[in-house]
């Protein structure tokens, strides 16, 4: 398949920028967040969805909410650059993972306006706050996992990516159905747990910090690929 020259360094190029500008912007709303949180924020014990809280952090929900929309909304052209440059040499099946991206996108994108706009969107529809993370953690975790395993094939290095994002997700299954098991008593994790001694690692906030963070390093690699079908 010939390649016109130039055209991939372009988009290689687009994705990175589209990229770090969403790394920006979300990150940097999680720390404005973190900032305001009362009490401060505990990163180990304190779940994502509690920065963007209105009842938790009522002075700080603006910045995460505000930077998890926007970081969406960059995020849009990164796939569409990504998919231009990886789609020529990726078999029929990455669509799937750009699907899943997409939905992932929107779903994040209306996520942060429904905590900007609505106190508690699940007084109003059952469980409606959750579905919506729920499908966005999905749709995102899906995408770049699909494409690195795809992507892994060619490449051998992209092993190690493809690991990192998946051992939080095994280490949530394993603890919290550990935790269902044995302490049921416990409840939700909060600060309430380091107080009472139980360990960081049955934490689902600390998995789940992870996971975002290598979520993130994953779709990084991504936007650095160079494949052709020459690999």
């Amino acid at each position: 398949m010939a390649i016109i020259p130039g055209k991939k360094p372009a988009n290689r190029t687009r994705a990175l920028w589209w990229y770090g500008a969403s790394l920006l912007v979300w990150w940097s709303g999680a720390i404005l967040a973190a900032w305001h949180y009362p009490g401060g924020f505990d990163w180990l014990y304190t779940v994502v969805s509690a920065l963007a809280s209105q009842e938790h952090n009522p002075e700080g929900s603006i910045w995460f909410a505000s930077a998890l929309s926007l970081s969406m909304v960059l995020l849009w052209p990164w796939v569409t650059s990504l998919k231009n440059n990886l789609c020529t040499s990726l078999p029929t099946v990455a669509n799937f993972a750009f699907i899943a991206f997409r939905i992932g996108i929107i779903c994040g994108a209306l996520l942060g306006l429904e905590r900007l706009l609505i106190h508690d969107l699940s007084h109003w529809l059952y469980k409606g706050h959750e579905i919506i993370a729920l499908v966005t953690f999905l749709g995102l975790y899906g995408g770049v996992f699909g494409l690195l395993v795809l992507v892994m094939f060619r490449r051998r290095i992209y092993t190690v990516p493809v690991l990192l994002i998946t051992v939080p997700i095994l280490a949530i299954g394993i603890t919290q159905f550990w935790l269902y098991l044995d302490q049921r008593g416990l409840g939700w994790v909060d600060v309430r747990w380091r107080e009472m001694g139980i360990p960081v690692w049955f934490s689902f906030a600390f998995w789940q910090w992870l996971a975002l963070g290598f979520l993130w390093f994953g779709a990084g690699m991504l936007a650095l690929t160079r494949i052709d079908r020459n690999v």
